[in-house]
């Protein structure tokens, strides 16, 4: 396979040609930023990084009994800082904790997700590369979780789907990198698809991603339900930021291609229902943005 900025072998780290590969970063040069609004699986997250780095917990319109929880744990653990902002958004909680970093590197994780023992460390020794994703999988507590497991594996594992991308959880990457992304880190007008605005800038810019398999973190176990509601989210999202001009058109013959490839995929690997399952998720997305999209012009 020829290597390329999207699939699994990525090329050269982006650095000036001739210049040296800089030296090994230690957990002083990374900063762990966790985004919350007041998920209480925060504290299984925070207790799961297993380096001696920072970490900013940047909490968006959280509610004041759960800032007081947080302050009260940043208290007992020097390492963690809690920055808060009345606003919601991602990608808004994101930037302010990278604002407040000092370190040269930051590694985006999510609330409802732990990292693999060793798995910080594994990235952080990538980290030359400038971008490093990592994989995530999904716990399960019974057959809809299962599904949805399965599902989520087939569409965005990059070890089934040979192909790598610049979506967090878990991204490490350098902050100076985005000085070749258009200068900014995300778009604070975007609640949902913020990463999604990430990766189409980094692919426009060349700058591969290295992949490192044995970097896992856990998702939480996902219901069918709450599943559905984050893929209707994700078509809002993409609705929102096709009306920012930050997202192209979705295209839905595209669209239907992906739902098509991965209901094969599904059968090859003996996971029929859960490539059925992972075309509707794809399908609910197209959906849940047409309907934003006629909400905004009805509106206007």
């Amino acid at each position: 396979m020829t290597p390329d900025s999207t699939g699994p072998f990525p090329g050269p780290p982006p650095f000036p040609h001739g210049s040296p590969r800089p030296a090994p970063f230690s957990p002083d040069d990374l900063t762990v930023v966790v985004p919350v609004r007041d998920d209480p699986l925060i504290y299984r997250c925070l207790a799961s990084v297993d380096l001696p780095c920072p970490v900013v917990v940047s909490t968006n319109g959280s509610p004041s009994w759960f800032l007081e929880g947080l302050t009260a744990y940043a208290k007992a653990v020097p390492r963690v800082t809690v920055l808060s902002a009345p606003e919601s958004g991602i990608g808004l909680a994101y930037n302010h904790a990278i604002e407040h970093a000092v370190t040269p590197l930051v590694l985006l994780m999510d609330s409802d997700c732990v990292f693999e023992p060793g798995a910080v460390a594994a990235m952080l020794a990538e980290a030359s590369h400038g971008l490093v994703k990592g994989r995530v999988r999904f716990e399960t507590s019974g057959r809809g979780s299962r599904l949805v497991a399965a599902a989520r594996r087939l569409t965005e594992d990059p070890l089934v789907t040979k192909k790598v991308n610049a979506y967090s959880p878990p991204l490490l990457y350098r902050t100076d990198i985005v000085d070749r992304m258009g200068g900014y880190h995300f778009d604070t007008a975007m609640k949902w698809r913020e990463d999604r605005d990430f990766e189409l800038r980094r692919r426009r810019s060349g700058l591969p991603v290295r992949l490192v398999p044995e970097a896992v973190v856990w998702h939480k176990p996902l219901s069918v339900r709450d599943d559905l509601r984050s893929v209707r989210a994700y078509g809002a999202g993409q609705a929102h930021g096709e009306s920012l001009k930050l997202l192209p058109a979705m295209s839905l013959p595209h669209e239907v291609r992906k739902a098509v490839t991965v209901v094969r995929r599904g059968a090859r690997r003996g996971e029929v229902a859960a490539g059925l399952y992972a075309a509707l998720r794809n399908l609910v997305v197209v959906a849940s943005r047409g309907t934003a999209l006629r909400r905004r012009r009805g509106a206007k």
